[in-house]
């Protein structure tokens, strides 16, 4: 097994309350502490693992943030971090830019209205103050439209607003119906979600400005643009997800934790590639139509999250993909 890549929730608290959060699941869930989490950060890089994705929760209010990144940086892994960016200040934006952080920024729409309605009044300000000092400090960012019912159709002024405030390229990626999500009823049907990848697509096409398309591998099959890219890999053994307590997770939207990192990272490891989810989940037994796909090797069948909390299995096919409905 080779594992590249790290997606760690550093905390399960969050400044917030947005009505699409799938992570308010970890808010009571007690973080590793510092001596445990640069034990964790000297396994994992002597293991190989080259990337740590931090997320969360707010990274940003974990006080040992920059211990944690100073630690990523010293073992030779890159880093990135997904934040709200509303309680950054000069010291932390200062400090991300001397590390060379790569920031994803959540902006869930192209309006103040939209975006407060899903993370809350007066935090629009709040969120372009922050923007003003990734800028300031020099800190490339890009950010990120998590997909939902309020927001959908104005994913091209969204792609638009992207590049007028100098974010190097535009993310989104569908809301699954899980924590709060779940219960505002907020996730994007198959068609709204198709919609507002035809509308990156367009405004993508227009400016000539890179797109990305994140747990959606279907979409590969609604595109046709050199400037929009399709992430997932997560039926691989390259990604993992780890939740603040050092859980390993099947996924991080769903609620099974397989093992612990404080057993050690390759104990953790092979305890979970011997768990038969996970096996199933990297072994899938494809049918029609991902059995004659162009997209098989790749995609896998598709977010298998989304099959379980949709169709009640984790195997394929994604019931988002724009195929399957030609042959049910």
């Amino acid at each position: 097994m080779a594992v590249e890549m790290i997606i760690w929730l550093v905390t399960g608290k969050c400044n917030l309350n947005c009505i699409h959060c799938y992570a308010s699941r970890f808010r009571g869930l007690e973080a590793m502490s510092l001596d445990d989490a640069l034990r964790f950060i000297e396994e994992i890089s002597d293991y190989g693992v080259e990337h740590v994705a931090l997320t969360g929760g707010e990274p940003l209010l974990r006080r040992d943030l920059k211990e944690i990144i100073k630690a990523i940086g010293d073992h030779g892994m890159s880093c990135n971090m997904s934040t709200n960016l509303t309680c950054l200040n000069r010291e932390l934006a200062e400090f991300l830019g001397r590390y060379d952080v790569y920031l994803y920024v959540s902006l869930d729409g192209s309006r103040p209205e939209t975006y407060e309605r899903i993370r809350g009044h007066g935090n629009w300000g709040r969120f372009m103050r922050g923007i003003k000092l990734l800028k300031e400090y020099g800190v490339s960012f890009s950010t990120v439209m998590a997909v939902c019912k309020y927001n959908y159709m104005e994913t091209k002024d969204y792609v638009r607003l992207a590049e007028k405030i100098g974010a190097e390229s535009s993310c989104i990626i569908p809301v699954l119906p899980v924590g709060r999500a779940k219960e505002n009823d907020v996730a994007p049907s198959r068609e709204e979600t198709i919609r507002s990848v035809k509308l990156l697509e367009e405004a993508c096409n227009e400016l000539g400005y890179n797109g990305l398309i994140w747990c959606y591998m279907p979409a590969e099959l609604l595109i046709d643009s050199p400037y929009i890219y399709v992430t997932g890999g997560c039926r691989t053994d390259k990604v993992i997800d780890v939740d603040p307590a050092g859980n390993l997770l099947l996924c991080d939207t769903l609620d099974y934790r397989i093992a612990n990192v404080r057993d050690g990272f390759t104990n953790a490891l092979r305890e979970y590639y011997s768990d038969e989810l996970v096996k199933r989940v990297m072994n899938p037994r494809l049918p029609e139509p991902c059995r004659s796909c162009r997209l098989r090797d790749i995609c896998m069948g598709g977010c298998y999250a989304r099959s379980l909390l949709f169709k009640g299995t984790l195997d394929p096919p994604d019931p988002y993909c724009p195929l399957v409905s030609k042959v049910e």
